[in-house]
């Protein structure tokens, strides 16, 4: 047999150099990030994980005071901080001893607390403390983003109330449709975010959840001490402002993460929208909206004219989030399947897809508002694109009209075509094709021709839509 003294060492399981390396890997840590990466940073997930810890220990001592006494809470309690469990010395010990995370954290609060350690952790598996931590970090981060998506619907609704009365031609497939307000799809857009809005703070008050209640959900080490589980879970989950999973196993329900992941999807497959919208009135052969360029910025390093309505690249970014987020959200769902009462293939995945998902979203938000609160309107361009089509997108207010006459609708449809084809191909007015067309002129007169062919008379209740939804919802 090999002498085993003459072996080399083993190797770490874990490499000590890595957990010691800080530098950023992500673009999302340098590039694309808002005040929420506070939230999900090292050192905000410790001191979650922390504050659990410590509450936990704090409510079996108010309830059980034989078991667990009010000197190790308050000691406990006073060591639970960053400042004294600090995010470094976690790392070399998950390293150098545990390879596993919450062991480690709960090494090092362990002897800062001196002899009242073995108190820390009392009942509960790693789950009650990584989890509940999950969620105050999610509820935090709902918070803030609900504050962000709502200064970027009010920002839309603004934009829809200052462009309410400027008449533009309203597109569908690509095509000229009908006149509408400029302002219109903004109000849309606002709404569309507010119930992003109201997802959210659903989400917040039922998706977001914690548990204590031991290794599969069955509180046994509770049971065995003679304490009451689901009572000391309740106190302790409701003095975080945790909700409370009705039944767990080793986790809450992984629905709930999905939910909150999918909804940020959502919001931002909205942003995206809003995004490519914008991009599209920025188009050089449409060009209705504009950005005066800083000085300095650059829209192109080979082709400086570009510089000069704002290429949408923050636009596009937007776009490429959404479409981030979209995966995020297929791997939240995929999350869900996990063997037996748990397992760990959805550790790393939460890892990523939530900091990165709620950042991403925050920042997406930011950028949405940023850029139509700098957009300028280019009235020459709203006006001419709305005349390029010769005033045929007023044929199905005249269609109507015959069939109102008392024309079979098919006929009327045929007229109506007729004299937009006219228009299209020749030198003519839609105005005037119609005014040629004896069969309309039986019918209709000039004056109610001019009526109808006139967008600034006919824009239906669009103007009240603007107002009814800015004053419900801006500012709420």
């Amino acid at each position: 047999m090999p002498d085993e003294r003459k072996r080399p060492p083993r190797p770490s399981k874990l490499d000590v150099s890595y957990f010691e390396n800080q530098e950023h890997i992500s673009p999302i840590g340098i590039r694309y990030t808002t005040s929420m990466s506070k939230v999900f940073g090292e050192e905000s997930y410790i001191q979650a994980i922390l504050d659990v810890e410590a509450e936990n220990v704090k409510v079996l001592s108010e309830l059980y005071p034989g078991k667990v006494p009010g000197r190790a809470a308050r000691r406990i309690k006073a060591i639970a901080d960053t400042s004294h469990v600090r995010p470094a010395e976690v790392r070399r010990r998950e390293a150098e001893k545990t390879h596993h995370e919450l062991a480690a954290v709960i090494g090092v609060m362990a002897d800062k607390a001196g002899k009242d350690g073995r108190y820390v952790h009392f009942g509960m598996t790693s789950a009650d403390a990584v989890e509940t931590a999950k969620a105050l970090q999610m509820l935090k981060a709902i918070d803030i983003l609900i504050k962000t998506a709502a200064d970027t619907r009010d920002a839309c609704l603004r934009a829809a109330l200052s462009w309410k009365d400027i008449p533009s031609i309203a597109r569908t497939h690509g095509q000229h449709a009908i006149p509408a307000p400029f302002g219109l799809p903004f109000a849309f857009f606002g709404y569309c975010l507010q119930k992003n809005i109201e997802r959210l703070r659903y989400d917040r008050e039922r998706c977001a959840e914690g548990k204590l209640s031991g290794v599969i959900g069955t509180y046994d080490v509770h049971v065995n001490e003679g304490i009451d589980g689901p009572k000391v879970e309740e106190k302790v989950l409701r003095n975080l402002g945790v909700k409370k999973a009705e039944m767990a196993m080793q986790t809450p329900p992984r629905e709930g993460t999905a939910y909150i992941i999918s909804d940020l999807a959502v919001l931002c497959g909205r942003l995206a929208t809003i995004a490519s919208y914008i991009k599209m009135l920025k188009r050089t052969e449409i060009l209705e909206l504009s950005e005066a360029p800083d000085r300095g910025s650059v829209g192109s390093s080979a082709m400086p004219h570009k510089n000069m309505h704002g290429n949408p690249f923050i636009e596009e970014r937007c776009i490429s989030i959404g479409r981030i987020l979209r995966g995020h959200a297929l791997a939240s769902l995929e999350s869900m399947s996990v063997e037996d009462f748990r397992d760990l293939t959805a550790s790393l995945s939460d890892r990523v897809i939530i900091p990165e998902s709620f950042i991403l979203s925050d920042y997406a938000c930011a950028l949405i508002k940023n850029i139509i609160e700098r957009a300028s309107i280019v009235p020459e361009n709203i006006e001419h694109n709305l005349n390029r089509t010769k005033g045929t997108a007023s044929s199905q207010l005249v269609m109507s009209r015959l069939v109102d006459k008392g024309m079979q609708r098919q006929r009327a449809r045929e007229i109506s075509f007729n004299a937009a084809e006219a228009a299209l191909k020749g030198d003519i007015s839609y105005l005037e094709a119609l005014m040629e067309d004896s069969e309309i002129a039986g019918l209709i007169s000039e004056g109610e021709l001019r009526s109808l062919c006139d967008p600034r008379t006919n824009l239906g209740m669009s103007r009240k839509i603007i107002e009814r939804i800015a004053g419900k919802y801006m500012n709420k």
